[in-house]
């Protein structure tokens, strides 16, 4: 059976004191199948589209407050106007690098062998699945996975938990 490709997320592991585990933050692609939870990085392409897109905006915004207390130059203005308009092109693609990226047994293994996996949880390895928090304003608990030494805390919606939690078999 194919893992369910549940989208884009941030998922922590914290040992048994609810501490973060050195190297155990990742943001990526969520895997979930009958074998466990697999958080995929970024592709090199997809990190540098997000990279780029961070550095053109703030770049915009930061050259235009400089021109106006220093080089009151027009051509600045044109240069953060070209960057403010290659950051808004380039958004519907950096959103559909957070959809879904639905991906076979055999091409997970690969991108796993190939060093993409920045976090892998066997299933049997988790002993109990709590649902995250109903939105809310300001923070809110992410869904936690209990292991035996420690937690996987991954910030799901309600309908991405319920599709991992079914994934694992729970």
């Amino acid at each position: 059976m194919d893992p369910n490709a549940l989208g884009v997320v941030l998922a922590m592991l914290v040992d048994r004191n609810g501490k973060p585990v050195p190297g155990g933050s990742a943001r990526g692609q969520l895997y979930a199948s009958g074998e466990g939870l697999v958080v995929l990085r970024p592709t090199a392409r997809e990190e540098l589209l997000h990279r780029a897109g961070t550095v053109l905006l703030a770049g915009s915004v930061v050259a235009v407050v400089a021109n106006v207390f220093t080089l009151k130059s027009m051509a600045v203005i044109w240069a953060a106007a070209a960057a403010q308009a290659i950051y808004w092109f380039a958004l519907p693609a950096r959103r559909r690098a957070l959809e879904p990226v639905p991906l076979g047994a055999e091409a997970l293994e690969a991108a796993r062998h190939a060093g993409r996996a920045a976090l892998a949880v066997p299933a049997g390895a988790v002993l109990r699945a709590i649902p995250p928090e109903p939105p809310k304003q300001g923070f809110r608990k992410p869904a936690r996975f209990e292991l035996a030494d420690g937690a996987l805390d991954i910030y799901l919606s309600q309908e991405q938990f319920d599709a991992a939690r079914a994934a694992l078999g729970r």
